[in-house]
């Protein structure tokens, strides 16, 4: 994955894998699929750790709850009610983070390996 096309100016989210007909799926199937989701992106984070070091592992409940009392920086608001954690890193040469994280919170909606890159500091 060329992950530097990304790296430019401006926020930036993306799929990189998007599931296909779980938004009706049965709960077991999308449960299942989630997990292969999971493990994907701990296939990516491995990459990604190579080139910037490990990573911190960030819960987004609170930023998630948060929300609804105070204004939270886009992306992270968006992204705390999409994930339920990501893998984040600081990628010093580019003054940038970089996010990693499986959008699976919604169960009417289809589960997403989302990548996040931007300049905003975490909430």
């Amino acid at each position: 994955m060329d992950i530097d096309r990304y790296l430019g100016p401006g926020d930036r989210t993306a799929a990189l894998v998007t599931s296909h007909g779980l938004a009706v799926a049965d709960a077991a199937v999308r449960r299942a699929e989630a997990e292969r989701f999971h493990e994907e992106r701990e296939h990516l984070a491995a990459k990604l750790t190579v080139r910037w070091g490990d990573p911190y592992h960030v819960g987004l409940q609170t930023v998630r709850l948060r929300t609804g009392t105070e204004e939270i920086p886009e992306p992270w608001a968006e992204l705390s009610l999409r994930v339920g954690d990501v893998y984040l890193w600081r990628a010093e040469e580019h003054g940038r983070w970089v996010a990693l994280g499986v959008a699976d919170l919604d169960p009417g909606d289809e589960i997403r390996l989302l990548l996040v890159v931007t300049g905003t500091d975490p909430p």
